[in-house]
């Protein structure tokens, strides 16, 4: 049997408890959302070493407004009326598994979700800038980029894809929709042209 320490350093910037309890849902329906496996522990060290730490060095401090999901968490969003999850793709679930011990989500890694926190001077920062500092300057797995305004999903992996994924939401049904993408060299360019 492993133990972790939730209140434990993961990174210079962060705590366990950090990635872990930052989610609205959990917090709202008393779900206890810890990881069980020891290598979601070591993912999301590595997050937020290799990819949170160098972002708040370089904007300053994040807001995580998403970040480690477990199964239980994962069903009780999974009831929303646009969840906006993909348990299967998008890395919260990191190593965990379901009832049957099959991985939720085979890209394994960790991801979080993340705006930068308004400098002291009062002016907004512009995600759109982040994600382009992300393409130009870290090694990640995939960057899925809502709007200027709007939380930024990041996530590593063993593939390391440098994968970027523009996406919309449709102003009538509120569904996020893919738009435009790119790796390496492409995503740089795809982060420089979008307009929202």
């Amino acid at each position: 049997m492993f133990s972790y320490n939730i209140n434990g350093k993961a990174s210079r910037h962060f705590t366990y408890a950090d990635l872990i309890n930052c989610g609205v849902t959990a917090q709202q329906h008393h779900i206890e959302n810890l990881p069980l496996q020891p290598d979601t522990w070591r993912a999301l060290s590595l997050l937020a070493t290799q990819i949170l730490d160098p972002i708040v060095d370089q904007f300053g401090p994040l807001s995580l407004t998403y970040g480690f999901c477990s199964p239980e968490l994962a069903r009780k969003i999974a009831k929303n009326r646009n969840p906006h999850i993909a348990p299967k793709l998008d890395q919260h679930c990191s190593h965990e598994v379901n009832q049957n011990q099959k991985l939720i989500c085979d890209r394994l890694g960790a991801a979080c979700d993340f705006t930068v926190i308004d400098n002291p001077a009062g002016t907004a920062v512009n995600m759109q800038q982040v994600a382009a500092w992300i393409c130009e300057n870290l090694k990640f797995d995939r960057l899925y980029y809502y709007g200027k305004d709007r939380p930024l999903h990041i996530s590593i992996g063993p593939q390391m894809n440098q994968f970027l994924q523009t996406m919309k939401t449709n102003a009538d049904t509120g569904h996020r929709v893919p738009s435009k993408k790119g790796r390496n060299e492409v995503a740089i360019a795809v982060i420089g042209q979008v307009d929202y």
